[in-house]
């Protein structure tokens, strides 16, 4: 009965339409023609920016500068769960499969206002926003091809578009005020559609 197990690791690669093309695990096991299978992607953008400005005259110092400084990070991670059934195809095997995405997005951006001067540098203002998404779930299919020495190739296929409901924070800090509200709001019609493929070694 041992012979009746297999367990099949998967790497490949993922397209996703908002956040283009990462990397892909998965993990396939199967019990005779019934297969349970796991797979994950995901991707982190980050991107900064710092500006100088000109000097701030009149001041009692020599040098004073301003300094603007940004950043923006997201960050998407997509799990995946599935089941399928396998048929006898010529010198392998042909699974079709269906399951669910779980996936979650996280976003956060924010600037700083700084007077810089010699030894040091000192905050004007600044401001915040960070939101992320509850989970996610949409549906997926898809297909894997199993030869008879154990390489397999799989495609599969994420239907992922419409509104992405967002919940989050902005707080604000100033010389003289500071203040934090709550955020709800949405990403409109981004497409968060993914092709996977992975090729596998089931064993």
């Amino acid at each position: 009965m041992a012979s009746d197990f297999t367990i099949n690791p998967m790497v490949g690669v993922a397209k996703n339409k908002a956040m283009g093309t990462n990397a892909a695990l998965g993990l396939e096991a199967g019990y005779k023609d019934f297969i349970l299978g796991y797979s994950y992607t995901g991707d982190s953008n980050k991107d900064s920016f710092s500006q100088h400005f000109d000097e701030l005259k009149p001041t009692p110092f020599d040098n004073v500068f301003q300094q603007a400084k940004a950043h923006y990070n997201d960050d998407y991670k997509a799990h995946t769960v599935y089941a399928g059934y396998q048929f006898s195809l010529g010198s392998g095997y042909l699974a079709l499969k269906a399951g669910a995405e779980f996936s979650n997005l996280k976003m956060n951006a924010g600037v700083a206002v700084y007077d810089v001067m010699p030894g040091g540098q000192t905050l004007v203002e600044s401001g915040a926003i960070s939101a992320s998404s509850n989970t996610v779930v949409k549906p997926m299919v898809g297909v894997g091809y199993y030869m008879d020495n154990g390489l397999n190739f799989n495609l599969h296929y994420t239907i992922h578009n419409g509104n992405r409901d967002m919940k989050g924070s902005a707080k604000y800090q100033g010389d003289e005020s500071a203040g934090k509200a709550k955020l709800n709001g949405q990403i409109p019609d981004k497409d968060f559609s993914t092709l996977m493929f992975t090729v596998g070694y089931r064993f």
